[in-house]
């Protein structure tokens, strides 16, 4: 059992966060509480001006690229350590970074698949085998951690543990609902994350599904389109290809998962164009100062033909009153608070301690770790509702959150 809490542990020094852009941000926004639990906290970005314009007291920041085993070294051997290293970067080979970071007294988390020699590969089935690559580590590697991927199997695994033995299989769907909306008309639609990785996600990886305990990927590039019963509304979605899959078909008792994101009408009509270039550019962030609306709504819900009913949990968030409140859209608040999530886990739990790569679906939670694990998240204010009522099922299918592949 890992999950010993004690509130005078700190298994690390310093905290190290790289990539100060979309998460990165909302990371150091949020993070006051559970960056005192460190002696230091450093943060990198390759652009000054990401740098220039976060004002936070108590982080010293440093201009570089974290691919570059050069500036590593520079940084890591002026920091006090042992240091936990956030990488928060998008496009880059986390592998090779894992590798360079073995020499340091360093532990590692991060949020995505790593790119792999073909900068230009989005195929699933090639991006995650590369991203567990065996890297010789003495500290832990988290590896694919966030809200989803990340915290979607930690939810996935909390209700699967308060089922039967087993014996039985379970199906695992996830399901997002991003109704961010600029409440002014503006030129581009809204979204709460990097466009680019977006369109990518949405318009060229293939779907990928795990069926029978397998990873199946679909052998056109872009995603499927389905309707998804929301409350009883039907939305359009997309069968998307993701971490938290791949990662959720390592669990021996998940039979099928797949995962289905619905955002904006302005935005699922963006993802029909054949361009991806002219649809990433008809996306971005809102800036500071622009007025938004709408919920963002992540759900987990198992389901089974030896179940009565189905198990939803669903966390709620709105992009409004988190803007308002903090500064950042409800996407940017549930990643970063599901970040600072693992980063509790690490720095002050024996998780900290144990030298393996892992995600969030084959961390070893033993049964008594549970309640540090709620006790985290009440203190991150990390809400997970019952989703019963969503009723969520993929039209003309009820009942089955499952549509039968079309893949290898």
């Amino acid at each position: 059992m890992y999950g010993s809490k004690n509130l005078n542990k700190r298994n690390y020094r310093s905290l190290i966060i790289a990539g100060v852009g979309t998460i990165g941000r909302s990371l150091v926004t949020l993070g006051n509480d559970q960056f005192s639990l460190f002696e230091n906290v450093h943060a990198i970005d390759r652009d000054p001006s990401c740098l220039t314009e976060l004002q936070c007291p108590g982080i010293v920041f440093h201009s570089g690229d974290i691919a570059e085993p050069q500036f590593l070294k520079t940084l890591l051997t002026a920091v006090p350590g042992p240091s936990l290293f956030v990488n928060l970067c998008s496009g880059t080979n986390n592998v090779r970074i894992r590798k360079n970071l073995t020499v340091y007294d360093t532990a590692y988390l991060d949020t995505c698949a790593s790119i792999t020699e073909d900068p230009e590969e989005c195929r699933f089935s090639h991006l995650m085998p590369y991203t567990y690559a065996d890297v010789d580590n003495s500290y832990p590697h988290w590896l694919c951690w966030g809200i989803n991927p990340g915290l979607v199997e930690i939810m996935a695994r909390r209700i699967l543990a308060d089922l039967p033995d087993n014996y039985r299989t379970y199906d695992v769907a996830v399901y997002e609902f991003d109704r961010l909306e600029n409440v002014k008309k503006h030129d581009r639609a809204a979204v709460g994350w990097c466009p680019e990785a977006l369109v990518e996600e949405i318009m060229l990886s293939p779907t990928m599904m795990i069926e029978n305990g397998q990873p199946k990927e679909d052998l056109n590039a872009g995603s499927r389109e389905c309707l998804i019963n929301w409350e009883n509304l039907a939305i359009p979605a997309r069968i998307v290809g993701h971490e938290d899959i791949w990662n959720l078909g390592e669990i021996p008792t998940v039979k099928n998962s797949g995962f289905y994101y619905s955002l904006s009408p302005a935005v699922m009509d963006i993802f029909k164009m054949a361009d991806a270039e002219k649809a990433r550019s008809m996306l971005a962030i809102p800036a500071a100062g622009t007025a938004i609306t709408g919920l963002e709504q992540v759900a987990v819900q198992i389901t089974s033909k030896n179940m009565l009913e189905d198990r939803t949990l669903v966390w709620t968030e709105d992009h409004g009153a988190t803007w308002k409140y903090h500064g950042v859209n409800a996407v940017q608040y549930q990643t970063a608070k599901s970040l600072l999530l693992a980063i509790m886990l690490l720095q002050r739990t024996d998780y900290g301690l144990v030298p393996h790569s892992f995600n969030a679906s084959n961390l070893p939670i033993a049964a008594g770790d549970w309640p540090v694990f709620d006790s985290f998240m009440k203190e991150l204010d990390i809400k997970w509702d019952d989703g019963s009522h969503l009723n969520l099922h993929v039209l003309g299918n009820k009942g089955k959150s499952f549509i039968s592949g079309t893949g290898n």
